[in-house]
């Protein structure tokens, strides 16, 4: 069975220790260094340029044409460098920033939220454009299992010890159900845990009846979604969970910080330029507050303590 190796979980302790604690400048393949008067460095998601090379310098020309400055984008190599990025001053923004490194930046460097990502998703049996979705616990149609209750000591697959909707929010359900304590860990509730590395992976472990439950979430693709829910059965549900968001560094002045709000705003009217840049299933950006918007995620952290374990992580 793919996936189902002990690479996985070293790869997510690797990446853990560089979110949390920002570990020098390792995964900075070749920092863009401290721009001067007149230049933003913002931060994308960590894809090769050249894949996107028209678009980023489409990008670049229009964020200089609103901003009047010097524009670069900046591709890192992992998502774990964002975080980095911007507690170092390497960039100034970071657009389609996903909600627990944004929690985790918000705890580590001097930032603000400046906007949340709206994205199509699937809620329950609907499908919508909201800036949070769900995540649900599924069991094969002929399980025998009724509740979570009944998993005790059972093998569950989680999509990766970093995944918001595959585990943090998973781990903050058995923690409110009282089947775990703090700091959480699934070992105390089931006999195998295994992190496959994807929610395909686990959904194709369910149903090969090599585990006994797994997470589904309403942020997958439409197929792999609609076909898990469909020849599965859910037990429990969790969320809201918070879509992602756009980061700036409060070291940007305030008039600044408007004048960027404002051409990403105007961006909405290019959503398939965002959809490379941001996320595949963008929408548009819409003002929310941290509040408003990460409050959950905030809760899920401190109640199951992964938010000591993120942030000590390394050091």
């Amino acid at each position: 069975m793919r996936g189902l190796s002990r690479v996985s979980v070293i790869i997510v302790v690797v990446i853990l220790v560089v979110v949390a604690m920002g570990a020098g400048y390792t995964y900075l393949s070749k920092p863009p260094g401290s721009p001067g008067m007149g230049k933003m460095v913002v931060v994308v998601n960590p894809i090769p340029r050249e894949r996107v090379e028209a678009e980023a310098r489409e990008l670049e020309s229009f964020l200089e044409s609103r901003l009047g400055l010097d524009v670069e984008l900046y591709f890192p190599t992992s998502v774990a460098a964002i975080v980095e990025s911007l507690r170092f001053g390497h960039a100034q923004l970071a657009l389609g920033v996903g909600s627990l490194p944004a929690a985790l930046a918000l705890y580590v460097a001097d930032v603000e939220m400046l906007l949340v990502e709206v994205r199509d998703v699937v809620i329950g049996n609907e499908s919508r454009a909201a800036p949070y979705y769900y995540s649900y616990w599924i069991v094969a149609k002929d399980s025998p299992y009724r509740g979570l209750e009944d998993l005790r000591g059972k093998r569950a697959c989680f999509p990766n010890e970093l995944s918001t909707s595959g585990y943090i929010f998973p781990m903050y359900r058995l923690v409110q159900l009282g089947y775990i304590k703090p700091p959480a860990d699934p070992k105390q509730f089931f006999g195998e845990v295994v992190f496959a590395g994807g929610y395909a992976q686990c959904w194709e472990a369910l149903k090969r009846g090599h585990v006994d439950v797994t997470i589904m979430a309403g942020d997958v693709p439409v197929s792999l979604y609609w076909e898990a829910m469909n020849n599965s059965r859910v037990l429990e549900q969790q969320g809201p969970i918070p879509a992602h968001v756009v980061l700036v560094s409060k070291s940007v002045p305030k008039d600044l910080r408007d004048r960027i709000k404002n051409a990403l705003l105007e961006l909405n009217n290019k959503p398939d330029l965002m959809r490379k840049f941001v996320s595949a299933i963008f929408v548009r950006f819409e003002e929310k507050g941290v509040e408003e918007h990460l409050k959950p995620l905030m809760d899920a952290l401190e109640a199951t303590g992964l938010k000591d374990k993120y942030l000590r992580a390394g050091g």
